[in-house]
């Protein structure tokens, strides 16, 4: 039997407070594998295959047998993809370039730049062992050398444990965030429950760090600097990352809510994998196109150095501002905005007519 609605505000908060914690948990996830990785491969993959093992008996024995079922039948593959409901297929569409707003940078492009060497000397200075070559650099046949040329030169070379770290608190952070934005962010602004116009606002908030950092990183790019730019650097790059990670997290949750909202009541578990099929699709254009940008926007300084990673990643932080504008514009297109969009004590925006109560909310999205 499918429980009753939810109302609104405590669907927002339950919703948000899920998804939080599990993005949480993926981050304490990264740095156990960095921290494991650095020891041994073998041992961080039979760690992996060991924690799958012992979840296993909690999810063949505790998960109740009709979760995933419907009342009247289950639906085919071929029924996933006939959707008719207009707001969940524009959401859907805009998650998709949501997602790939981070993924043009965060995924790969970040941890290859953070582990990159500079560019000065490789291929070029002479050394008797590593200890004569900057950091993230090899001394080989007596040459200075980066030991990933596929990842550029011109980052800051640091450890492979330091940079784990780095993405496994931007992930907990995220997570931290997103469980408790509605009664940190979006109750005192009085956006809860949120509608497609708080949406279409953090998602134009969402464009300003990536448009920051693709600012700075051209600046460095454009010119050769001769003295060391890894500290001012690294501010700039940090304190963005930390901004984007809670402004992403605030549109997550803002999303996760309206997925749930706007699903049919005969449909929701379809409706929700639909939803995050388009979430794997943002992704994976994120990915592969940050791999081609950071890839080959960077001239290539040498065969011991590889491709300017400045250059490359300050590409990848442009299709991120791109595809995070692409999101605001597409959820545009939803009709969701009777209730209007408040900031704080303002009306930004007035309310046309009582927001209709939801009929199709049972559940929430198994994330």
């Amino acid at each position: 039997r499918a429980p009753p609605p939810e109302p609104p505000p405590r669907l927002f908060k339950l919703v948000s407070l899920l998804t939080g914690w599990k993005n949480s948990l993926k981050g304490v996830g990264y740095f156990l594998g960095s921290a494991l990785i650095s020891v041994s491969y073998e041992l961080a993959l039979g760690v992996m295959m060991g924690l799958v093992l012992a979840a296993l008996p909690f999810a063949i024995f505790g998960l109740d047998r009709s979760l995933g079922t419907t009342k009247k039948k289950n639906y085919s593959l071929s029924d996933v993809f006939v959707m008719n409901n207009h707001n969940l297929n524009w959401l859907s569409f805009a998650r998709c370039f949501l997602f790939a707003s981070r993924d043009f940078w965060f995924e790969v492009p970040l941890p290859f730049f953070l582990r990159s060497p500079r560019c000065e000397g490789l291929g070029v200075d002479t050394c008797t062992s590593d200890d004569d070559c900057g950091s993230g650099a090899a001394c080989s046949d007596g040459i200075c050398r980066n030991l990933n040329t596929g990842g550029g030169c011109g980052g800051f070379g640091w450890g492979r444990v330091v940079v784990g770290a780095i993405l496994a608190s931007y992930i907990v952070l995220y997570g931290q965030i997103q469980s408790w934005s509605p009664q940190l962010v979006l109750g005192p602004l009085k956006q809860t429950p949120p509608n497609k116009l708080t949406e279409v606002l953090w998602g134009l908030i969402n464009c300003i760090p990536t448009l920051v950092l693709s600012a700075v990183f051209w600046s460095y790019a454009s010119e050769p600097i001769e003295e060391d730019y890894t500290t001012p650097l690294a501010i700039w790059l940090m304190t963005a990352v930390v901004c984007f990670a809670g402004i992403f997290a605030v549109n997550s949750s803002v999303h996760s809510f309206l997925v749930v909202f706007y699903a049919k009541e005969d449909k929701v578990a379809t409706s929700v994998g639909f939803y995050y099929m388009s979430n794997a699709c943002g992704r994976l254009l994120g990915t592969l196109g940050s791999g081609v940008l950071y890839t080959y926007v960077g001239e290539e300084i040498n065969d011991s150095s590889g491709p300017d990673a400045v250059a490359g990643i300050a590409a990848c932080f442009v299709a991120a501002t791109i595809s995070s504008l692409a999101a605001a514009l597409i959820t545009l297109k939803i009709e969701d905005e009777a209730s209007g969009l408040r900031c704080g004590p303002l009306a930004c925006i007035g309310t046309k007519e009582p927001r209709p109560k939801s009929e199709e909310v049972v559940s929430t999205p198994q994330a």
